[in-house]
């Protein structure tokens, strides 16, 4: 099995060397890149795609929120989980808003961030257990009250096949894959599918999915 192909950003150095020498020997977890802002990020990303990066929040230049946005929205295949040290409803919500897929404070243990980045690299969610209960449930009030429609439209089984496997970060080959159709198919649908939900990108499926509850967080 291939190692989960990683890139951190963090302005401190302190801190990309300490996640460094955490990750030092192990055959599931490669750091292929190791940043201090979003514009050195970019740079790298064109030439190499990692599986998951892992971001903070507050940098120089672009914050964390806006470089996941730009991430999610040009290279789809890329995960991202961010560890932070503002763990506030607004940061957490803002986060899954641009596109991140989990959510770590600062002083998570190892054995936890190890878990986080080998789930979100899954497609799945994570975030960390000092996240507490209420925080959780305000990001989610605040993911699907944002810019939703207030009909239903009606999707047909496959449709709803579709969102669900998009929602937990399949790609259009491996949605196929699942569904034993081509991938043209697949993006017919998705087509038609915001098309007939007035959505724009795959976060929007996102919120569409969590509000519906057709996935679970």
């Amino acid at each position: 099995m291939k190692p989960v192909k990683l890139c951190i950003v963090d302005d401190h150095s302190i801190v990309r060397d300490g996640l460094e020498a955490m990750l030092i020997g192990r055959e599931d977890l490669q750091l292929i890149g190791s940043f201090s802002n979003g514009k050195e990020l970019f740079a790298f990303i064109k030439n190499e795609l990692p599986d998951v990066i892992l971001l903070d929040i507050s940098l120089n230049g672009m914050t964390g929120i806006e470089i996941a946005r730009l991430v999610s929205e040009q290279y789809e295949s890329i995960k991202i989980i961010m560890l932070s040290a503002l763990t506030d409803e607004v940061s957490i919500t803002d986060s899954i808003k641009s596109g991140a897929k989990g959510f770590l404070p600062k002083d998570t243990s190892k054995d936890e961030l190890i878990e986080g980045l080998k789930t979100v690299s899954e497609g799945k969610r994570y975030f960390g257990s000092g996240i507490s209960e209420t925080v959780f449930n305000g990001y989610v009030k605040g993911i699907v009250s944002d810019n939703q429609t207030s009909t239903n439209p009606v999707l047909s089984g496959r449709e709803v096949e579709i969102v669900k496997l998009f929602s937990e970060g399949l790609m259009y080959k491996e949605i196929a894959d699942v569904l034993d159709i081509s991938i043209k198919t697949v993006e017919s649908h998705k087509v038609n599918i915001m098309k007939k939900l007035e959505l724009k990108t795959t976060i929007d499926l996102v919120k569409y999915a969590i509000k519906e509850k057709l996935i679970d967080l």
